[in-house]
Parts: C-alpha cells; structure tokens; sequence
C-alpha cells in the first residue's frame, strides 16, 4: 500500500493564526434567557445557551435543564408556555 505523504501547513505561528481565524468564524453565539418577576422587580438567568448555525443548546440551574433547539427563539417561546417572562439576551452584542 503506497502511503501518501501530506505536507504540513505553514509555520507553527501560522496554523495557529488559521485555527484561531477558524474558530473566530464558526464560533457559536452566546446567549441568556433572563426571566422578569413583577414588572421589572427583579429578574434572574433562568437559561444559558449557544447558538450554532444549525442550531441551539441551552443549560440551566433548574432540576438541570437542558436541551437542543432549533434556535434561541423556539427555547424561549417553549419555556414561556409556562407563563413565564422571558427575555433572550444576547451576550457582547
């Protein structure tokens, strides 16, 4: 079996320059899911999560809630079903 011999990228500084571009580009987008008690009392993070383009996971403190969705809009539509009052939060935006 003949074995092909791929040849590496560039210097050390510059895959590791590619690699930070490479993660710059598909980082996924952070975010929370805030709730409102009273009106504007006080609130809290029900929810963090992140979004990735084909998608959005969410991680909570409550009973260890979790879950995938189709975005960051659908979880908090889901959650405010419950009579909840949300708000998404985009964070470093």
């Amino acid at each position: 079996m003949e074995e092909t011999r791929v040849e590496q990228f560039g210097t050390e500084e510059e895959f590791q320059q590619a690699l930070v571009e490479l993660v710059n580009e598909f980082a996924p987008r952070r975010f929370a899911i805030c709730e409102e008690h009273g009106d504007r009392i006080d609130g809290d993070v029900f929810a963090w999560g992140l979004a990735f383009t084909d998608g959005a996971v969410l991680w909570g403190d409550a009973d260890s809630l979790a879950g995938r969705f189709r975005d960051a809009e659908s979880a908090v539509r889901l959650f405010a079903r419950t009579g909840r009052r949300l708000r998404l939060i985009w964070v470093d935006e």
